[in-house]
């Protein structure tokens, strides 16, 4: 299956990583491929190097990483904690890894849970300062994306939230024991949350001026989405609030996003995970699991 040229994009899908999907599910897993890969050939003329004066200034250095933006993409599969990250991110990291640069007909750079990147954004690696440190981005930018030549792909999909509130990694913001006992809107509206496991906000204005970001958002319905990891929260009841309050979070953060502030293309697309699910195979679950291992 071969999808269509878009922009700076070539796709040539294997169809036996589609394996476990109908082929109108591969077809849509696909046309998501065409949005979050390299489809931006050009940065738009009419819009600003910084949008935020007083965090990133475009001296000489900016604006050779400004240059090099079409050369470095950040693609987060971003959602709450249960709606199958696992699962939907292999399949886009491996169909990333099979894009060919029509530019130099070499693949691209593809990293997933990427150790420099989660340092800035989480805090992994006893990494202290903000995510909005403009030496901090500059050196994630170049660890990342080297000037090599080379197209690069960074995926990351932590969830919203992430870990337990007693998690040996070193995030800036753990998760928070109270938010058990707290309101979905005491919750999406507090600095523990809207810090973890990152910032959304930050990140994508201190990151954007130097990678296209794009982000994939998972939607899952919701009694599955809980019953996923209902354990982490005590009780189900508090799980349910706490999952509420992130997606307050995420949905406040989306509707204040719709498109990239240097192209004007959408910034995220929706992938609706019971649509890559059994569906296909119907009852037949020895047929479906069979399809999954190979």
């Amino acid at each position: 299956m071969t999808t269509p040229t878009h922009h700076m994009l070539r796709t040539a899908v294997d169809v036996s990583q589609l394996r476990a999907l109908s082929s109108t599910q591969g077809r849509f897993i696909a046309a998501i491929l065409c949005f979050v890969i390299f489809t931006v050939a050009k940065i738009a003329p009419n819009r600003p190097l910084v949008q935020d004066n007083d965090k990133l200034e475009p001296d000489a250095e900016a604006v050779q990483s400004f240059s090099d933006r079409a050369n470095c993409q950040i693609v987060y599969v971003l959602g709450v904690e249960g709606t199958s990250h696992h699962g939907v991110t292999p399949i886009l990291e491996t169909l990333a890894r099979q894009q060919i640069d029509p530019a130099t007909d070499s693949p691209y750079d593809v990293s997933y849970s990427n150790e420099h990147l989660r340092a800035a954004l989480f805090g992994f690696h006893k990494e202290t300062r903000t995510i909005d440190n403009e030496s901090m981005v500059r050196q994630t930018i170049r660890k990342i994306c080297p000037h090599n030549g080379q197209k690069h792909v960074i995926m990351e999909d932590a969830s919203f939230p992430c870990g337990t509130d007693d998690d040996p990694r070193s995030y800036r913001i753990h998760r928070q024991w109270w938010w058990k006992q707290s309101t979905m809107e005491q919750i999406a509206m507090s600095d523990t949350a809207l810090n973890h496991p990152t910032n959304l906000d930050l990140f994508y204005k201190a990151f954007s001026p130097y990678a296209d970001i794009k982000f994939v958002v998972l939607h899952r319905p919701f009694i599955e989405t809980i019953a996923s990891r209902a354990e982490y929260d005590a009780i189900v009841k508090q799980h349910s609030v706490v999952i509420r309050g992130f997606m307050l979070l995420i949905r406040r953060f989306l509707d204040s996003h719709p498109v990239d502030n240097y192209t004007g293309n959408r910034l995220w697309t929706l992938i609706c995970v019971e649509k890559i699910g059994n569906k296909y195979y119907g009852e037949d679950e020895e047929r479906m699991n069979s399809s999954r291992q190979r």
